[in-house]
């Protein structure tokens, strides 16, 4: 799929698993707080939890998280794989990377706005750009989870208030997650950009990179 960066003018991007890509250790800790979660709600040990998660999981054969959580009954199953992303500790497993660094610097420099809308909360998404020596005065604005949330627009349409002289085709959202980073943007008018995909699907009509740094030949 091609795509057209005429009219952009600012640029918003997600963190989790945007700015950094996927990696055991972090799937590790993510994990570990999905399966306090299953914990909590079926009153059971941490272990019991996760042979209940992984013996699912692999029978499914593909299913997702969420979809694992939802047949082992556990409410909110969505909210809480976002959460894991958003409050597990991952901070501690992220390294930088010079290459995000300067395709971070370069596209400000081209389209002289990027901003960060991200579900973390400020205090997590302070301690992951440290980890990943990102500064935070690169972005001219921080949209963080207790903000606005992004799944219901609220976070872009807060995006849009920034910006006021500038039309929704002229936003792009870069981000990972098929709901909150490209359909709910998407029903805003934004356009949007879904990076770190190991799986391209064909029915969703919007470009999807393996990864992040594959930026640098679409914009």
């Amino acid at each position: 799929m091609t795509f057209d960066a005429t009219l952009i003018k600012v640029i918003g991007f997600d963190l989790d698993q945007t700015l950094y890509p996927k990696s055991p250790k972090i799937d590790e800790s993510i994990q570990k707080y999905i399966y306090e979660k299953i914990a909590e709600h079926k009153n059971c040990t941490q272990e019991e939890a996760r042979t209940l998660f992984t013996d699912l999981y692999k029978e499914g054969c593909g299913l997702s998280g969420s979809k694992t959580l939802e047949m082992l009954e556990i409410p909110n199953a969505q909210e809480i794989v976002q959460e894991a992303l958003e409050r597990a500790d991952i901070a501690s497993s992220l390294i930088p990377n010079q290459k995000t660094l300067e395709l971070l610097h370069t596209l400000k420099k081209k389209y002289g706005n990027i901003d960060l809308i991200t579900g973390s909360d400020v205090s997590n998404t302070t301690k992951k750009l440290e980890k990943l020596s990102i500064p935070k005065e690169l972005f001219n604005y921080l949209i963080t989870g207790e903000i606005a949330t992004k799944s219901t627009g609220e976070a872009y349409i807060l995006w849009f208030s920034k910006y006021p002289h500038l039309r929704p085709n002229e936003f792009l959202y870069i981000g990972d997650r098929v709901s909150s980073d490209y359909e709910a943007p998407d029903a805003l008018g934004i356009k949007t950009i879904l990076v770190n995909i190991k799986k391209e699907d064909p029915l969703l009509p919007v470009l999807q990179l393996s990864s992040l740094l594959d930026l640098k030949k679409i914009l």
